[in-house]
C-alpha cells in the first residue's frame, strides 16, 4: 500500500521542525462517549472560532514510523485562548490487497469518532477535514499535554493487528495551513477514488472528476483497469 506516500513526504516537507517525544504508557483517562463540555467549563478551543483547523489520516505499508508525538507550536497546557489546530496521523500498516484497503483505512479512520478522553470533546467532520477540540479548563490545570494525548492515539491505533507504527502530529502554529489542507484534501480524494474503483464502477476516465487523482497517484489507473476487466 503505497497509495499514500507522496502526500506524506508533501506534508513532512511543509512542517518545521517541532517538539518530538517518543510515546509512552502514561494513564490518560478514557471515555466511553464523546462528553458534552459546557461553554462554562471551557478554556479554548482547537480549531475553534473559524480558525485553520485540519485533520488527516495517511497509511503506508513502504514507510516505518517511529511510534512518536511531534508538537509544533504550544502545547495543551500553554494555550490561553482559541488556536489553529492541524492532528496528522501517519500509519505504517502490513501490505495489503488493494481490494481490502478501503474498508481496513476507514476501519482506521473510525479511530477518531471512538476514541474519547476525559477533559475533551472532540466535533469531527470528515467531509470538511476539520477535528476542533474543545479543552476543559480541567486539562489545562492538570497539564495535560500533547505527548500524552498523541500517546494514547498511538496505543489504541496499535491495538488494531494491521497497525506496524504510528507517527502522531500536533500543530498550532503554522503559517502553511492552508498548504496541508490542500494535501489533506487529495488524501480524501485518494481514498474516494479507491472507493469507487473499488465498487468496480465503470466510466469513461476523461468525464470523471476523480480523473486528476488517478492522474497523481502511481497505481490507481492501473487498479482501475485491473477491476474493469475483472
Amino acid at each position: 500500500m503505497t497509495l499514500y506516500d507522496n502526500y506524506i513526504k508533501q506534508i513532512k516537507s511543509l512542517l518545521p521542525q517541532g517538539k518530538r517525544f517518543c510515546s509512552n504508557d502514561k494513564t490518560v483517562a478514557k471515555s466511553d462517549k464523546n462528553a458534552i463540555l459546557l461553554l462554562r467549563d471551557t478554556a479554548y478551543e482547537l480549531g475553534g472560532s473559524q480558525l485553520p483547523c485540519v485533520s488527516t489520516m495517511a497509511v503506508s505499508s513502504s514507510i516505518c514510523f517511529d511510534d512518536s508525538v511531534t508538537v509544533i507550536g504550544k502545547d495543551i497546557y500553554e494555550i490561553s485562548k482559541d488556536s489553529p489546530f492541524a492532528k496528522i496521523v501517519f500509519i505504517e500498516i502490513d501490505d495489503l490487497d488493494e481490494e481490502a484497503a478501503f474498508d481496513k483505512i476507514k476501519e482506521l479512520e473510525l479511530l477518531r469518532y471512538k476514541f474519547c478522553i476525559d477533559g475533551l470533546m472532540t466535533r469531527a467532520s470528515a467531509l470538511s477535514m476539520r477535528e476542533q477540540i474543545r479543552v476543559s479548563k480541567k486539562a489545562v490545570s492538570s497539564k495535560l499535554s500533547f505527548a500524552d494525548y498523541g500517546s494514547a492515539i498511538i496505543n489504541e491505533y496499535k491495538k488494531n493487528p494491521l497497525v506496524k507504527s504510528v507517527e502522531v502530529i500536533f500543530v498550532t502554529q503554522l503559517e502553511s495551513f492552508d498548504e496541508i489542507s490542500a494535501v489533506a484534501e487529495r488524501i480524501k480524494s485518494t481514498t474516494s477514488a479507491l472507493n469507487h474503483i473499488l465498487d468496480n464502477v465503470i466510466f469513461d476516465c476523461s468525464t470523471c472528476n476523480l480523473k486528476p487523482i488517478c492522474d497523481e497517484v502511481d497505481g490507481m489507473k492501473e487498479l482501475h483497469f485491473k477491476k474493469s476487466k475483472a
